[in-house]
């Protein structure tokens, strides 16, 4: 269960901001607009960090070449 917090976190965080962004534009208020960017970005910031640290190799596996 642990495993899937960053992953349905980070979508989580970038819907709700997404939503919260098209809200603020709809309505004109600056700074709902840009908080919903903010709350976005902070997703989108999650989901990439968690992809990225998937996809490296651990050090112990990477051969030398010489």
């Amino acid at each position: 269960m642990t495993l899937l917090v960053k992953k349905i976190g980070g979508l989580g965080l970038f819907l709700i901001g997404g939503l919260i962004a098209a809200h603020g534009g709809s309505d004109g208020r600056l700074w709902e607009l840009f908080l919903g960017l903010l709350v976005a970005a902070i997703g989108g910031a999650l989901l990439v960090a968690k992809i990225m640290r998937r996809n490296t190799a651990p050090l112990e596996t990477l051969r030398r070449r010489d």
